[in-house]
């Protein structure tokens, strides 16, 4: 009985190594060349789009998750955002994102945005496959190792916040924002990125980590790189990084929520202490 169990393990054991050394050594399916710029699709649903120019001396490596402020419910206004801050904060495999991007030469060359739809990060480095091979191995890993730690979370809360703050101090952000609330009725296009001060302030770190979890998927995300690199490397590291991701087992759910057609001119007229005059006009 001992003997027949080793047995079984060892065949177990060796059938998921087989499996996984399948899955490293397949490249990604290419799908399409649009103007020099090739796209490929990984087995787990990662994008990803190649565009080589041996012009230059730098390279760049682009992550975009398709998450943003749209996709916040009830409480969770400025969620994406408050991430985006969150995902610099480290890994177990690099605690200190910012100084390891400094190392290989990003300087002032990175980092992250958010919007309605989506949120990236970037960096632009001196052009070496080492330099490349860095990039992929960093974004794959903080897409899903990323520590959304409470401490950190009470830190990067301060720093949204005076983001926040600078922005209700701005005219033209104040007004831009009440015109776009005025313009949507249902829709979340009608709501800010920078969120609500609020839900900025009391997010538990436990809602931000299952937001995370929800979203930052290889099925979730497109990779971009340009610049100058050799596109075989660069596919080698993607799958070998990204490629090893499972596809999630959740699915995400497709907003069906529609804006009803406006019956009408729409005015908003804000008052505000100060001399500056402004005027904004917007269609959907």
């Amino acid at each position: 009985m001992f003997r027949t169990n080793w047995l079984l393990a060892v065949v177990l054991l060796v059938s998921v190594i087989t499996s996984t050394a399948k899955s490293q050594n397949k490249m990604p399916e290419f799908v399409t060349s649009v103007e020099g710029i090739d796209e490929f699709v990984l087995e787990n649903g990662m994008r990803v789009l190649l565009f080589p120019d041996q012009t230059k001396d730098t390279v760049t490596v682009n992550n975009t998750i398709f998450v943003g402020s749209r996709h916040e419910g009830y409480g969770e206004a400025g969620m994406a955002h408050l991430l985006e801050h969150m995902v610099f904060k480290g890994t177990p495999t690099f605690p200190n994102v910012p100084k390891a991007l400094r190392v290989h030469g990003a300087g002032r060359s990175m980092n992250g945005t958010t919007w309605l739809d989506r949120t990236n990060y970037y960096e632009t480095m001196p052009a070496t496959d080492e330099n490349l091979e860095f990039a992929i191995k960093l974004e794959a890993d903080r897409m899903m190792n990323s520590l959304i730690r409470a401490e950190d979370l009470a830190s990067e809360m301060t720093v949204v916040r005076n983001e926040f703050e600078r922005g209700e101090n701005s005219p033209s952000r104040v007004l831009r924002q009440r015109i776009t609330s005025a313009a949507y009725d249902w829709h979340n296009y009608g709501q800010s990125t920078i969120g609500n001060r609020a839900d900025i302030e009391r997010v538990p770190v436990e809602n931000l980590r299952q937001f995370y979890n929800r979203f930052y998927q290889p099925d979730n995300a497109m990779l971009v790189i340009s610049g100058s690199f050799h596109p075989p490397k660069a596919l080698e590291y993607v799958q070998k990084y990204f490629g090893s991701i499972p596809k999630p087992d959740r699915k995400l759910n497709d907003t069906y929520t529609e804006e009803p057609a406006q019956d009408g001119e729409r005015q908003v007229i804000l008052r505000r202490v100060g001399d500056v005059a402004m005027v904004g006009i917007a269609y959907h």
